[in-house]
C-alpha cells in the first residue's frame, strides 16, 4: 500500500512505499533520477549579470582563482 505525505496546504510532499517494492525498483527509480540530472540544459545567458550589483573586480577575482590553481 502507497502512502502519501502531504503539507499543511494538501499538496503531496513525499510517498511511502512498501520495503518490498521499494527493494524491486530502487535500482530503476535512482538511475531515472540520475538520467534526469544529465539531461538538464545549461544556458550560461540565464546567468548573465548576476554579479552587476556587486562592487568586484572580476578580472582579479578571475587571477586569484588562477593563482589557486597553481598552488594545487
Amino acid at each position: 500500500m502507497v502512502q502519501y505525505i502531504y503539507d499543511s496546504k494538501g499538496k503531496k510532499t513525499g510517498v511511502i512505499i512498501p520495503i518490498e517494492l521499494w527493494e524491486k525498483n530502487k535500482s530503476k527509480i535512482i538511475e531515472m533520477e540520475s538520467s534526469k540530472d544529465r539531461k538538464k540544459d545549461f544556458h550560461p545567458s540565464q546567468f548573465r549579470g548576476i554579479y552587476s550589483n556587486m562592487k568586484l573586480d572580476l578580472q582579479e577575482e578571475a587571477r586569484k582563482l588562477r593563482e589557486e590553481w597553481v598552488r594545487i
